[in-house]
């Protein structure tokens, strides 16, 4: 029985009482035959009976209809140039014509080293972009050719893993692969190589990747959408030399943060195959994290960078609202989504971002001009401080400038501590490195988390459900989505235009409280995801699996940025008892994504040397490999 509801009139956001009032939505597994027979009641006449139960239980009776907001909706996350911050140690990077001269006038005036230098972070299981250059231009080690050839096999070996292939990447061509690389090869040959030539990417399968068909992670949507041209981004590093190795898997739709996909196959975890990547960007994450390529594009629109990155090892980031184009893809939540980098460290994250920021895109949704990227200057100034960082109990010495000195990092630790065991472990001797390298820590209160969270649900699935709008309406094609997507979608047949304004009036609201947050801090930071990877079932591979507790659990940290739009970064900070990797998240003012790469690359600096390699790994330059 549910309890009578009393409607709550909320005061002016800047009255709201600064409390934390998350909660986790309370909800039972379901799998095969069970989970089957609950969408069919659902979605049947039997659904005005059942839905209210399950409403009241994720909290969104409470939110939609027992709360009366003040405030006016922001149907986007309007965010003002005013708001950019001073980023300390950043400067802009130099206006170019060409993403060649980006690249070349970011190496000149110093944010990054010149690539012809030593890599800083060599590991063996995770070549770099300034290795793949490194080793080609040396003209000794490897060609494009080799390596792509070695990466071809290792693919193909992925593939026919049993009981479960590695299901990393949706489609891609041998022929295709060994032509870009061996035009690569011949241009390093008569000296005509381009800035990143060689260097293998991918994409997810949102954005348009010619000669590839585009399929969302479903198996209908190809049949609906012609592909004519390549995304932006995809052109850009083509135009650069990097060779695009395919498209990677992802959760249907981009709806989930696991990766489960019974229709185009569930990727493995490169660091335990037996355990999620997580999503949606899950393939992204999984081939950046195996060494398969030191970079991939993704999408994220309610975590969906940031948990696969934390959840397989990798750096992800997921930029301001705005600051990247849209242009070329399938835009199922477009106002809380954006596209941005998953990388296999902090400088190539802040290469694809310096390059690609403010591309085909130049004012905010209001009409302002974009204000410019920024990185780090030099980005590489923390990684004269690795060996003593790399020692939580020792000090840096006085004659060496402390990296962090003036960055306040602001911690609602009511919100941060509530994860599990291993990640707070994690994340707090990250922040105690971050303080040793002159980080002050400043406690914070952010109000109504609970709101938001419930906010960001009726956004994100109201506009995934109109995306699909033609495809749900037709019961046979309906029936082709995956049980978890299609018991998520079903759930808006009982929301009302009335539910979706409720929830932007709460965006706005929810803007205003991470706007105080952030006046007195420089960055927010939180665990990244609350647990890692959890395993991958038998039973939700053979028959689909609906878990709102855990996928709520999942996103506890990670709605907030793309329901406000904020830039966030995910950096590896450690691992679990079982060794699956631990991620720590920073979320900044609008327009300050210098200063998460800033934090990112302290970190990194002080700890990627304790970080565990994954089962299953390749370094296409070397030929070295494991797992397979």
């Amino acid at each position: 029985m549910i309890a009578p509801m009393r409607v709550k009139i909320l005061p002016s956001a800047d009255e709201a009482i600064p409390e934390y009032d998350l909660r986790l939505m309370r909800s039972p597994v379901l799998t095969g035959f069970a989970l089957r027979t609950f969408i069919s009641m659902l979605e049947g006449p039997g659904g005005s009976w059942i839905y209210p139960i399950i409403a009241w239980q994720s909290g969104l009776t409470q939110v939609l209809h027992g709360t009366v907001c003040p405030e006016a909706p922001s149907f986007l996350p309007d965010l003002p140039v005013e708001d950019t911050c001073f980023e300390p140690y950043c400067q802009p990077i130099p206006k170019y014509q060409t993403e060649e001269e980006a690249l070349k006038s970011i190496q000149e005036e110093g944010f990054l080293n010149k690539f012809e230098e030593e890599a800083l972070l060599k590991r063996p299981w995770r070549a770099t972009i300034r290795e793949y250059l490194q080793a080609y231009r040396s003209g000794k080690a490897t060609t494009p050719s080799m390596a792509l050839s070695r990466l071809v096999s290792f693919i193909k070996t992925s593939e026919a893993q049993q009981p479960h292939p590695c299901s990393w990447l949706v489609s891609w061509s041998e022929e295709d692969i060994m032509r870009q690389a061996d035009e690569s090869s011949k241009r390093y040959k008569e000296g005509t190589a381009r800035p990143l030539d060689g260097v293998p990417f991918a994409v997810k399968d949102v954005a348009d990747a010619l000669p590839y068909e585009t399929t969302a992670g479903t198996s209908f949507m190809a049949e609906r959408r012609v592909v004519k041209e390549s995304a932006p981004y995809v052109l850009a590093l083509q135009r650069m030399g990097a060779i695009l190795i395919g498209k990677a898997n992802m959760h249907e739709i981009g709806l989930g943060v696991t990766g489960l996909n019974l229709k185009t196959g569930t990727p493995l975890n490169p660091a335990n195959p037996r355990h999620h990547t997580g999503g949606s960007s899950s393939g992204s994450a999984a081939l950046v994290a195996a060494g398969v390529c030191p970079i991939a594009i993704g999408t994220d629109g309610g975590g969906s960078i940031r948990i696969p990155s934390s959840f397989c090892g990798c750096v992800g980031l997921k930029p301001t609202h705005g600051r990247m184009t849209g242009a070329g893809g399938v835009e199922v939540d477009c106002t809380v989504a954006t596209y941005g980098p998953i990388a296999g460290c902090v400088e190539d994250c802040a290469l694809f971002y310096a390059i690609l920021a403010n591309q085909n895109v130049s004012t905010t949704i209001s009409g302002e001009q974009l204000p410019p990227p920024q990185l780090p200057h030099p980005l590489t100034r923390p990684q004269r401080s690795i060996a003593l960082a790399s020692s939580h109990d020792q000090q840096l010495p006085a004659s060496d400038p402390l990296p962090l000195k003036d960055i306040k990092i602001g911690v609602f630790w009511e919100w941060f501590n509530d994860c599990d065991t291993d990640v707070l472990t994690a994340c707090r001797s990250a922040l105690d490195t971050a303080v040793s390298m002159g980080a002050t820590l400043v406690p914070i209160a952010i109000p109504e988390l609970e709101l938001m969270r419930v906010a960001h649900t009726v956004t994100i699935v109201s506009e995934m459900h109109h995306c699909m709008q033609a495809v749900w309406d037709d019961p046979v094609k309906r029936a082709s989505f995956n049980s978890d997507v299609r018991l998520s979608l079903a759930a808006v047949k009982y929301w009302t235009p009335a539910d979706y304004i409720t929830a932007q009036r709460i965006r706005t609201r929810s803007i205003i409280h991470f706007k105080k947050a952030l006046r007195t801090v420089h960055v927010i930071a939180t665990p990244t995801t609350p647990c890692t990877a959890p395993a991958i079932s038998e039973a939700a591979v053979r028959g689909g699996q609906s878990d709102l507790s855990g996928i709520s659990k999942i996103m506890r940290y990670a709605v907030q940025a793309n329901f406000v739009g904020l830039p966030a970064i995910s950096v590896p900070v450690g691992h679990d008892t079982k060794g699956l990797p631990i991620g720590l998240q920073f979320m900044s003012k609008p327009w300050s994504e210098a200063t998460l790469l800033l934090m990112a690359a302290c970190l990194e600096s002080a700890i990627w040397q304790d970080l565990k390699e994954p089962s299953i790994w390749i370094n296409p330059l070397t030929g070295q490999q494991a797992g397979l």
